[in-house]
């Protein structure tokens, strides 16, 4: 019965998958409640079972886990930013994000990408180290 009823079990999403669905994840990895390590568990487990990473990552999801910040968002982070956008641009026109740029009043005029797991964001070695532009994702 726990398998009807808790949604850890449900990690095979090839049928949504496989009529166009999208699915975005975030986690905070400072959240107080719940570990973000079990978010990028399921979503190991969610891959495995839906056709594998490679091809799971390529074309019906990516997850992204923004450092510092809590449950949802709060915490002395960026965590301020568009995954909405990110979706429709990647139902509409088939560009599937590798990055969104996060921002956040705990850091007036910082920014920094969110790079898609199992990425994260590194400065490039030049350029202003408070610009997202002066990252990439690795």
């Amino acid at each position: 019965m726990d398998r009807l009823t808790n949604t850890a079990y449900w990690t095979n999403l090839s049928s949504y998958f496989g009529r166009g669905g999208k699915l975005l994840f975030y986690h905070g990895v400072s959240d107080p409640w719940f570990s973000a390590n079990d978010t990028v568990n399921y979503y190991e487990r969610m891959a495995a079972d839906s056709g594998g990473m490679e091809m799971v990552r390529e074309t019906s999801s990516r997850a992204f886990l923004v450092p510092g910040m809590g449950h949802c968002s709060s915490g002395e982070t960026l965590d301020r930013f568009d995954l909405l956008s990110a979706v429709v641009n990647w139902v509409e026109d088939g560009k599937a994000p590798d990055q969104v740029v996060a921002t956040g009043p705990a850091f007036p005029g910082r920014s920094r990408p969110l790079c898609a797991y199992p990425q994260h964001a590194q400065y490039k070695g030049q350029g202003d180290p408070e610009s997202a532009a002066s990252f990439e994702c690795r």
